[in-house]
């Protein structure tokens, strides 16, 4: 059984929102879903907060091969997504272009905690995160845009007999 735990992406990705001053000054909440199709916590709180930063607790898995080594791929999604004035083009416009910079912020820290993050042997893929926006019209007067981080961390894949009968 693999008893290494794994990194708390989530909690990661709430305390940098916590860190942040554009989104501290922009009053970004950070929040969890259950994916796209499922942002429970955005829409229990839309009617309350403008500007959310929302990682999903539920990620893609994959287990891979590096170097001899075997290793637990997990892809998180993230939403940074903002309330805007349906009736204003530039509100909608100035909204999207905070959520780019707020990505952008949070690439360079990820950049930065790359190699910290390495001594704990979890590797993030900083050298492309796919990103994309959202439209106008989605989710009642929001835009924003979402991006995709892999985390890949050791798994133990020894035959073990004892396991099977």
């Amino acid at each position: 059984m693999n008893t290494k735990t794994l990194f708390d992406f989530v909690g990661y990705i709430k305390d940098l929102t916590l860190q942040n001053r554009l989104a501290n000054d922009l009053q970004f909440v950070p929040c969890t879903c259950s994916g796209i199709g499922y942002l429970e916590d955005v829409l229990s709180r839309l009617r309350n907060e403008r500007a959310f930063v929302c990682v999903s607790d539920v990620c893609e898995e994959s287990i891979t091969r590096h170097g001899g080594g075997w290793f637990k791929r997990r892809v998180f999604t993230v939403f940074l997504l903002s309330r805007y004035n349906v009736r204003d083009t530039e509100d909608y416009h100035t909204k999207m272009n905070l959520c780019r910079e707020l990505f952008r912020q949070f690439h360079s820290r990820f950049i930065v905690d790359e190699h910290r993050l390495q001594s704990e042997l979890t590797y993030m893929a900083v050298d492309e995160i796919r990103c994309r926006e959202l439209g106008g019209q989605f989710l009642n007067g929001c835009t924003g845009i979402y991006f995709m981080v892999a985390l890949d961390e050791p798994t133990d894949l020894q035959y073990n007999q004892d396991e099977w009968q």
